[in-house]
């Protein structure tokens, strides 16, 4: 009878641990599967798992008016969410912010893609949005530093002189900082920028620039590209030009292009910040038990990573990954290791590091 009885505790306990635990909406702001938001979904929901997180997805197709409408339908007909994580859409922000105030709903935003006076009329967190504790991003012009870097670098080791087209996802934004940055790095190194197109972050549409491109200008060898899918619009236009080398890189580290880098057909890719989901859910667990890191602090900026053709043996587990839980998000916890600050590090990713050894 006692055992009978200490089972039906504890199994009342456990239902009341699971009715108890904190709700979390992330809003997706791609189509359902598309690779990078994929990935950034899939890590989220290990940390989920690991925190006793109900996590929930919504879709925003893509378009700053469908995410709102998503977010609306789900606010006015679903339980309401202890918190919800989402990205911004420019000329969206205000009224998808607006809405989870309405609805006393505390979020956290990633990445900064509102620039410019529609982030003056915003503000920052914590200001004019009282339900908005903290962005979690990176540094765009750095990484577009950084994939210049790695380009130009490989060039040399190749003794070819630089010649450089870029192709750019839409005007203004990240994609913009992020050319910024290659502009920055060839300022410093005296080289020039032979022009920069727009391709919409499609792969079709970089394939077609990238075709003009190169009759435009016959010597390019050097193609900087604002995302991976539209770097591998540009090695579809150049893959039968064996006689002449290219030099190609993007952002997200996406599964292709880290197979194409593994076999010395496509030469860097930026990535990493399919973590900032999961680290995004680690400071709402933090917060939701005590933790003061939000009420100090708005932002968490981390620093991006760069996988080329040198180092891809440290990386190249993730091109087939399938299991993320590997992942152990609670030694990110300020909460649980009383750490200071966090260390949100893509190189937690790498081989050597301890948190792969098992």
């Amino acid at each position: 009878m006692k055992i009978l009885l200490l089972i039906l505790c504890l199994s009342v306990s456990s239902q009341a641990a699971a009715n108890n635990a904190i709700s979390i909406l992330f809003v997706n702001p791609s189509i359902e599967g598309e690779p990078f938001w994929a990935k950034v979904q899939a890590v989220m929901e290990v940390a989920a798992k690991q925190y006793n997180v109900n996590l929930d997805v919504i879709y925003g197709e893509g378009n700053r008016y469908l995410q709102l409408a998503e977010l609306k339908k789900y606010l006015q007909y679903r339980a309401t969410p202890d918190y919800v994580v989402l990205l911004n859409y420019p000329g969206g922000a205000e009224q998808s912010m607006s809405l989870l105030e309405k609805f006393n709903v505390k979020f956290i935003t990633l990445e900064q893609t509102i620039t410019g006076e529609e982030r003056a009329a915003i503000s920052g967190p914590q200001a004019q949005f009282k339900f908005w504790l903290g962005e979690i991003y990176h540094d765009n012009y750095t990484a577009g530093f950084m994939l210049a870097k790695a380009l130009i670098e490989k060039a040399t080791a190749k003794a070819l002189t630089p010649h450089v087209v870029a192709i750019n996802g839409h005007y203004g934004t990240e994609s913009d900082a992020r050319s910024d940055g290659l502009k920055a790095y060839l300022q410093q190194h005296d080289l020039s920028l032979s022009q920069t197109v727009y391709a919409g972050w499609s792969k079709p549409e970089a394939m077609e620039k990238t075709k003009k491109l190169l009759k435009r200008y016959p010597d390019t060898n050097i193609i900087w590209s604002a995302s991976d899918l539209m770097a591998l619009g540009s090695y579809t236009a150049v893959k039968d030009k064996n006689a002449h080398p290219y030099l190609i890189g993007g952002f997200d580290w996406l599964r292709d292009n880290l197979n194409l880098i593994k076999q010395n057909k496509i030469t860097a890719s930026v990535g990493g910040h399919y973590m900032m989901g999961g680290w995004a859910l680690t400071t709402l667990v933090d917060y939701h038990n005590g933790h003061p890191f939000w009420q100090n602090n708005t932002k968490v900026e981390f620093e991006l990573g760069v996988i080329t053709q040198d180092n891809i043996h440290q990386y190249d587990y993730l091109i087939d990954i399938a299991d993320w839980t590997f992942l152990d998000f609670k030694q990110l916890s300020l909460f649980r290791t009383k750490q200071a600050n966090y260390v949100f590090d893509v190189s937690q990713l790498r081989k050597d590091n301890s948190q792969n050894e098992n």
